[in-house]
């Protein structure tokens, strides 16, 4: 049978969650900053002048 208590005891979480929280939020900043200069080199379709 599985002891959930000696199992527990070994998980080791790979990264704190203020990281990955941090990795996300730079991961979007990221992309919306893409999608700015997209959405600003083109309107309807058509590249700008």
């Amino acid at each position: 049978m599985i002891d959930f208590k000696e199992e527990i005891g070994k998980y080791k979480p790979i990264r704190p969650v203020d990281e990955v929280e941090d990795a996300i939020k730079d991961e979007v900043l990221d992309i919306m900053d893409l999608l700015q200069y997209i959405s600003g080199k083109t309107i309807g379709g058509r590249e700008k002048s």
